[in-house]
């Protein structure tokens, strides 16, 4: 693996994230954004102040998205994405899927993440062209599944709590026709784990970048694929992501998109 890589000078900030999210758990102050099944803790924001001032101190001409904060320079060409802690539900409930995402965007393009799995120690790194690796192992994604038989990860929407039932078409379809449906809390982890030989594939509605993009790069180089509702590599600003196997990608992606209740068509497109 290439060691010199921008996104390396990181690798202490992340880890000590998740030290002071970790030490933080039985202390935790947790409150409601505008939703009330989405949370915020004091733990998001200790680790977002680690990592935003690393990033600001090594590369202070760069421009910085977090889920807790403005956006930092937002005209730069290279910018700094980063969720301080992906499945905060998880964490306050004290359930052990729990990740740590920095991303880096050249011109929009995803090109070096890292993605810590801070409970089980393990750090995804994705690097454009140039691989994806677990704990510095290459990944590579080994199954080869149908569709009917696959298992594939989902979260749930925070709108949820109102428009469930503009959901229900797209789940209900995905749970008749594969081999069974997860949902574990964690997005970035979700999709890692099909690079990881777990999962076969990931569907979520909007959804934000920090939450999804640097995972779809690891999956796009490990061999899988990743679209958004226009069937291209997810952006900042895309709606959709469905995420698999690419063996069975086409004609997961036609499930998804052709069972879409008219009220989420509209939202989407």
């Amino acid at each position: 693996m290439n060691n010199q890589f921008d996104i390396q000078l990181l690798r202490d900030a992340i880890f000590q994230s998740a030290d002071k999210i970790k030490n933080l758990r039985d202390t935790v102050q947790i409150t409601s954004k505008e939703s009330i099944v989405d949370l915020v803790t004091s733990a998001d924001f200790a680790s977002e102040k680690i990592l935003l001032e690393a990033i600001k101190s090594i590369f202070p001409n760069d421009g910085i998205i977090s889920e807790e904060s403005e956006i930092i320079n937002p005209s730069a060409e290279r910018i700094w994405v980063i969720d301080p802690l992906d499945g905060t539900v998880n964490y306050a409930n004290n359930i052990p899927q729990v990740a740590i995402t920095i991303l880096l965007l050249e011109k929009d393009i995803p090109v070096q993440t890292y993605i810590l799995d801070i409970y089980q120690d393990i750090l995804y790194e994705g690097f454009k062209d140039h691989g994806a690796f677990k704990n510095g192992e290459r990944l590579k994604i080994l199954k080869k599944p149908t569709l009917e038989n696959a298992v594939i990860a989902t979260g749930f929407p925070y709108d949820r709590t109102s428009l469930s039932s503009d959901y229900i078409p797209t789940f209900e379809s995905v749970l008749r026709s594969t081999g069974g449906i997860r949902r574990f809390g964690s997005a970035a982890l979700d999709v890692c784990w099909i690079a990881d030989n777990k999962f076969d594939g990931y569907f979520e509605f909007f959804m934000k970048p920090w939450d999804t993009l640097g995972a779809s790069l690891i999956l796009q180089e490990a061999g899988g694929k990743v679209t958004d509702e226009y069937l291209n590599f997810p952006g900042l600003n895309s709606k959709l992501l469905m995420a698999s196997n690419s063996l069975i990608h086409d004609k997961f992606v036609k499930l998804v998109t052709s069972n879409l209740s008219q009220n989420i068509k509209y939202r989407i497109y």
